[in-house]
């Protein structure tokens, strides 16, 4: 039954997402709302093709849900919560209710967070955490980006801050969020999603803000070195330390 449940939301909002982008809400797709305004965190359009891979794994994290663990009602609740609010975000969205489609998403997020915690740390496994480590990765990126569409949307002047410092600002601040996960967590995949939606947005912006491309592209290298940091090696070295330690 739980397994069913799971399924159910997955489909609804797999089916959402597709309604959305084939035949557009309000006379528009997702994209083309999303290009509306200038946002310097916008990444290029090709950054979307990471959904379906995101997508797929979740898929197989529904297939290879175990029911028998005493955590299972805690995850089957935080992810039917977390597909339900993404699906009330397209509406919101596409009919102009940018402040609650922002609130969908941070509901959305702060599920996939208590998700996320529910699994061991380090212990990344493709039929456990790495497909929720991935679905909470896009999701924190849609929220910062759908928070600075509404910012924008508002004509709020970021505390005189520039665009352009404002922008960076926001990329060192996710760095350090990928960072933390990275040390704490051993967390790549994280690192992973975020690189690439980097990517889009050097290939988005190119030339025109070059202060913002080299910033990004430095922050990129600082999530590779911070994926170092958790390698299979590191990692069973820190293992081996604290059992010492304890003895």
């Amino acid at each position: 039954m739980k397994k069913f449940l799971l399924s159910i939301v997955f489909l609804i909002l797999t089916t959402a997402l597709i309604v959305a982008n084939i035949a557009p809400l309000n006379g528009l797709t997702t994209i083309q709302i999303a290009h509306k305004l200038p946002i310097l965190l916008m990444p290029a359009d090709f950054t979307l093709l990471i959904r379906p891979v995101i997508f797929i794994f979740l898929a197989y994290w529904i297939y290879k849900f175990n029911t028998s663990e005493t955590k299972t009602t805690l995850r089957v609740t935080l992810f039917i919560t977390a597909c339900l609010t993404n699906t009330v975000w397209f509406p919101l969205w596409h009919y102009g209710f940018f402040g609650w489609a922002c609130l969908s998403t941070f509901v959305a997020l702060f599920s996939l967070y208590a998700l996320y915690r529910t699994y061991p740390k380090k212990q990344n496994l493709f039929s456990q955490r790495v497909p929720v480590s991935l679905y909470f990765s896009w999701t924190l990126l849609d929220f910062v980006i759908n928070a600075n569409y509404l910012l924008v949307l508002d004509e709020w002047n970021r505390f005189g801050i520039s665009t352009v410092l404002w922008t960076i600002l926001n990329l060192t601040i996710l760095t350090a969020v990928a960072l933390h996960f990275s040390y704490h967590h051993c967390e790549r995949m994280m690192s992973y999603v975020f690189i690439w939606v980097f990517i889009g947005i050097i290939v988005n912006i190119g030339l025109e803000e070059l202060f913002v491309s080299l910033a990004t592209l430095f922050l990129m290298t600082i999530l590779v070195l911070g994926m170092m940091m958790c390698s299979p090696s590191q990692s069973s070295k820190n293992i081996k330390e604290t059992s010492l330690q304890q003895n």
